[in-house]
């Protein structure tokens, strides 16, 4: 799904791994309410504003537990077809810990009763993932082309502390973490920019701590030929309760900052145009 703007300045923010609209043939061993542990609820709607500053929004609507967009296409585990994959693949520890790009674990749980079929897995990419990173490509080109740069936010959310299996479980992450791949998706300046606006409105930030980026930056980001990426990962304790999986008191005023985050963002691309 996609919003424009009236008058669109080179800057997108797209959420990836929001969707939770499933499609009818989708089948899942694991129960309904620990799949959809694994989405970044709400993210959409939080940043579903950032047309009124300008920006297109894109949204991916489906569930990253039927394709995961934020996974490289190559990153698959073998073992979870039912034949011999077409390409070369290269399953990262992501993958081997059950969360490529066709997760097949869920809070600690099988996804899928038993193998992926070839044809399932390729209708996935062929459907889903595949035609979401094009058109988000197509939008960054045509923003390049018009204004000599495109601005690309990836949006998420991080649970409010790391697994129990992290060396820092149990440590309040940050309320935002901005990643470009240690300085590799886009230029200092934008990180910059996001991170003072967003500490303004009295959130704590950090850079490549959490998470440094994943597909959708690497993919997109390409600073030397000006398209700029960013990922921004928020803290789910901001705007929602984890445990009840329902919104906060909170959440209307997290929309409108991300609204003055765009606005942000906008002017700090339009400056950067020709």
């Amino acid at each position: 799904m996609r919003r424009d703007p009236a008058d669109a300045a080179p800057v997108v923010f797209d959420v990836p791994r929001s969707g939770a609209e499933y499609p009818r043939w989708f089948a899942a061993s694991a129960p309904l309410d620990l799949i959809q542990k694994s989405i970044s609820s709400y993210v959409e709607a939080l940043y579903r504003d950032v047309t009124d500053a300008g920006a297109t929004w894109l949204y991916a609507c489906f569930p990253n537990v039927v394709v995961d967009p934020n996974r490289h296409e190559a990153d698959i585990d073998p073992d979870q077809l039912n034949g011999m994959w077409h390409e070369e693949l290269n399953p990262s520890e992501k993958t081997k810990a059950g969360m490529g790009l066709f997760p097949h674990v869920v809070s600690n749980q099988a996804l899928h009763a038993g193998k992926l079929t070839l044809e399932d897995a390729r209708r996935r990419l062929s459907e889903y993932y595949l035609p979401y990173h094009e058109e988000l490509a197509r939008i960054l080109r045509m923003a390049k082309e018009s204004a000599g740069v495109a601005y690309h936010l990836s949006c998420h959310s991080m649970g409010a502390t790391p697994p129990a299996t992290a060396k820092d479980a149990g440590v309040r992450r940050s309320d935002f973490d901005l990643g470009d791949r240690n300085g590799t998706t886009c230029e200092p300046g934008l990180v910059d920019s996001v991170a003072a606006c967003l500490r303004r409105q009295g959130y704590t930030v950090t850079v490549n701590k959490h998470f440094v980026g994943a597909e959708a930056v690497r993919r997109h980001g390409d600073p030397r030929n000006s398209f700029h990426s960013l990922q921004i990962e928020m803290n789910r304790s901001l705007y929602m309760n984890e445990k009840t999986r329902e919104v906060s008191e909170n959440f209307q005023q997290v929309k409108s900052d991300m609204t003055v985050l765009a606005r942000e963002v906008v002017d700090y691309a339009r400056s950067r145009s020709r």
